[in-house]
C-alpha cells in the first residue's frame, strides 16, 4: 500500500465526460423518427454506451474523496514516521554526545579529584610531621613541667608532714589545755548549778510559803474543831498571773468534811495567788500542805 502510486485525477474527469456525452447522444438519438426511404436503407449503427446515474456519479466522487483521504493518511503518516526517525537519529546523537560530554568531565573531575587527593596527602603528611614535632617539644615541655612538678610536690609533703607533726603536738597540747578547761568549766558549772539549785529551792521555799499565808490569812477555822494537829493536801491548777482554775482539797489529816471545806474556801480566796520571785519556779499545777493555825 505505502508503495501503490496515485490515480491520476484527470484521467478519471476524461472518463466522467466521455460517459456523459455518450449518455446525451443516446437520448437525442432516440428522440429523432427516421424517415421512410425509398431507396438504399443504410444500415443502423448501434452504439452501446454505458448509462451512469446520478448515484453512480455520487458513489465514484465519494471513493475519489475517500482515496484522497487515504494517501493523504498515508502521506501524513509517512512524514510522521520521517520526522519520528529524525528524531530518534537527533536524540541518539545528542544522548550520544552527552555521553562524551559526562565521559570527558567525569576524566576531568577524576584528575581534579586525584590531584586534590594528591594534595590533601601531602598536606596531611605535612601536618602531621609539624604535629609529630609539636608533640614531641609538648612532651619535652611537659616532662620538664613534671620533674618540676615532683620536685615542688615533695618539697610540700616533707613541709605538710613537717607542719602535719607541729599540728598534731599543738593538737595534743591544746586537748590537753581544753580538757582541763572544760573540767574547770564543768566543775563550775556545777558549782553555779548547785548554787541556783539552791536558791531556786529558797525561792520556792518562801513562794510556796508566801502561798500558805495568802491561805492561812484568808481561811476561817470552822465552829467545831476539837484536833489542833490536822494539815490538808490541796491540789492547785493555776494559770500565768496567779489566777486558779481549779481547786481539789484531795485529804484532810485530822479534820472533817468542814474543815476541808473550809480550806478549799480559803484557796479560792487567795486567787490571785502570790507571784513566784522567779520565772523558773512558776508551775501551773501545785500540790500544798496547808497546816491551819
Amino acid at each position: 500500500m505505502a508503495n501503490q502510486k496515485p490515480f491520476p485525477i484527470s484521467s478519471i474527469i476524461i472518463a466522467l465526460l466521455v460517459h456523459v456525452g455518450v449518455f446525451i447522444l443516446l437520448i437525442i438519438g432516440l428522440q429523432i423518427t427516421p424517415r421512410p426511404n425509398s431507396g438504399m436503407v443504410d444500415p443502423i449503427k448501434i452504439v452501446q454506451a454505458e448509462v451512469l446515474d446520478g448515484a453512480t456519479i455520487e458513489a465514484e466522487k465519494k471513493r475519489i474523496q475517500q482515496e484522497r483521504a487515504r494517501l493523504e493518511r498515508q502521506r501524513r503518516e509517512l512524514a510522521l514516521k520521517k520526522q519520528r526517525e529524525k528524531e530518534r537519529q537527533q536524540r541518539l546523537a545528542l544522548e550520544a554526545k552527552q555521553r562524551e560530554e559526562q565521559k570527558r568531565q567525569a576524566e576531568i573531575k577524576k584528575a581534579q579529584r586525584e590531584k586534590k587527593l594528591a594534595e590533601q596527602a601531602r598536606v596531611a603528611a605535612e601536618k602531621a610531621r609539624k604535629q609529630a614535632e609539636e608533640a614531641k617539644k609538648q612532651a619535652e615541655i611537659q616532662a620538664e613541667q613534671e620533674r618540676k612538678r615532683a620536685e615542688e610536690n615533695a618539697r610540700k609533703l616533707a613541709e605538710a608532714l613537717e607542719k602535719q607533726e607541729r599540728d598534731a603536738e599543738q593538737k595534743r597540747l591544746d586537748a590537753i589545755l581544753a580538757e582541763e578547761e572544760s573540767q574547770m568549766r564543768a566543775a563550775e558549772e556545777e558549782l553555779q548549778r548547785a548554787a541556783r539549785q539552791r536558791q531556786l529551792n529558797t525561792m520556792l521555799s518562801q513562794y510556796i510559803g508566801a502561798i500558805s499565808n495568802r491561805i492561812q490569812s484568808r481561811w476561817r477555822k470552822p465552829a467545831v474543831m476539837e484536833n489542833q494537829n490536822v494539815y490538808c493536801i490541796v491540789y492547785v491548777e493555776q494559770a500565768l498571773g496567779g489566777y486558779i482554775q481549779t481547786v481539789d482539797v484531795q485529804k484532810c489529816v485530822g479534820g472533817d468534811e468542814q474543815l476541808r471545806k473550809s480550806v478549799e474556801e480559803a484557796v479560792w480566796k487567795s486567787d490571785p495567788l502570790p507571784t513566784p520571785p522567779d520565772a523558773e519556779l512558776f508551775q501551773r499545777e501545785l500540790k500544798i500542805t496547808f497546816e491551819p493555825k
